[in-house]
């Protein structure tokens, strides 16, 4: 079962409704014989209206919980702090590919409450015989490349004749001159494509490769524990993963439920390796926790007297050489279920039985197929 969460404001010493809301935390309502999970979240103002608090870690802290008229009827002194880890993982759930677009997918273990992370797409291997080379020209239909994209080669040979003229080995190499089926290799980011005819290397130039292309891998910068949908996804723009600056990775859904990421246009189509996650900070809201227990005979002395509305719950924080005291109101309520309560009438499969009038005479009461009641006196 859910554990009931308190957030405090540990300036104005207000329980308020939530982290992301300023506005006062309504009344609270128990019942005599439950035993809530109790969840304690201190919280700084941060003077920023979209995010207006910061979690506090207060499991170095003495606190109490009270909820009682003058004196506690429930009371607890001993908390646990929550943990605070947050593992992230990226599945795959299509692989890309004919016909169909890669579609990733990345989850919380807990909703992150701090610190960043970033994403690495990780590098490919393109096999050279599944490309051809025309000049400084290979093709290579929907390959997935972007301009400035580091490509790492086996063996790459340039000239007029690749039997006597340089040999590259193990070299990167740019992307250059991109389109969705077609790209270029320059030596420089932005520069000429070699190959072809092409600059200042003779007029003749032929270009082979021996072995694979590999491409390096793409990450992005910190994206923050609070970012929305449209912030990873300028992420991915930011680390060059755009074409004219349009995203080629869309994303949707959020830190609660998981971000889904579609590769999309000149992404379309490609089978690409799980992304994973690189220089994770996340953590969760840092909590106290504990069970209250109400089934007390100060709650039930409050219920016999009838006070058990406009009650304090109270919780006080001690640490160094301070305290703070933080209040609300709530009611109790007695329990209409309780653990005396009788058990169920047994259900009966007979359809007549005798009833007594209170007067001395004793009525057969029968039911029909149709649900008629008739009676007859005895």
């Amino acid at each position: 079962m859910e554990a009931r969460k308190f957030y405090l404001d540990t300036v104005s010493r207000a329980f308020v409704a939530s982290p992301d809301a300023t506005i006062p935390a309504p009344p609270n309502l128990f019942f005599r014989e439950d035993v809530e999970a109790i969840e304690l979240y201190f919280l700084r103002p941060t003077g920023n209206a979209a995010a207006p608090y910061q979690y506090l870690n207060y499991g170095s802290n003495t606190v109490k919980l009270a909820v009682g008229l003058t004196a506690p009827a429930a009371l607890q002194t001993s908390w646990t702090s929550a943990s605070t880890t947050v593992t992230a993982s990226i599945t795959t759930l299509t692989n890309g590919g004919s016909g169909a677009n890669e579609v990733q997918r990345l989850t919380f273990s807990n909703p992150p409450a701090m610190g960043s992370y970033a994403l690495t797409l990780p590098g490919r291997i393109l096999n050279s015989d599944i490309f051809t080379m025309s000049g400084a020209v290979c093709t290579l239909p929907n390959h997935g490349l972007l301009n400035g994209q580091l490509l790492q080669v086996g063996s790459i040979e340039v000239g007029s004749s690749p039997t006597s003229n340089p040999t590259y080995t193990n070299r990167e190499w740019f992307v250059v001159n991109r389109t969705k089926d077609t790209f270029g290799l320059s030596f420089t980011d932005g520069g000429a494509a070699i190959g072809g005819g092409g600059s200042g290397a003779g007029a003749s130039f032929v270009l082979e490769v021996v072995g694979d292309f590999s491409t390096a891998a793409i990450t992005t910068p910190q994206i923050q524990w609070n970012a929305t949908a449209n912030d990873i996804q300028q992420a991915f723009v930011e680390a060059g993963i755009s074409v004219n600056s349009q995203p080629q990775i869309i994303v949707t859904g959020d830190r609660f439920s998981g971000f889904t990421f579609t590769f999309a246009n000149t992404q379309s189509n490609i089978n690409f390796g799980a992304m994973t996650v690189a220089g994770s900070t996340l953590a969760a809201a840092p909590a106290l926790q504990a069970n209250l227990s109400f089934n007390t005979s100060e709650v039930q002395a409050l219920i016999s007297a009838g006070t058990t509305n406009n009650l304090r719950l109270e919780v006080e924080v001690a640490g160094s050489g301070r305290r703070q005291t933080f209040a609300t109101a709530c009611d109790i309520s007695a329990d209409i279920i309780t653990s005396t309560s009788p058990s169920p009438l047994p259900t009966t499969t007979a359809n007549s039985f005798n009833l007594s009038d209170g007067a001395g005479g004793v009525w057969t009461v029968t039911v029909d197929a149709s649900g008629i009641l008739t009676t007859a006196k005895q």
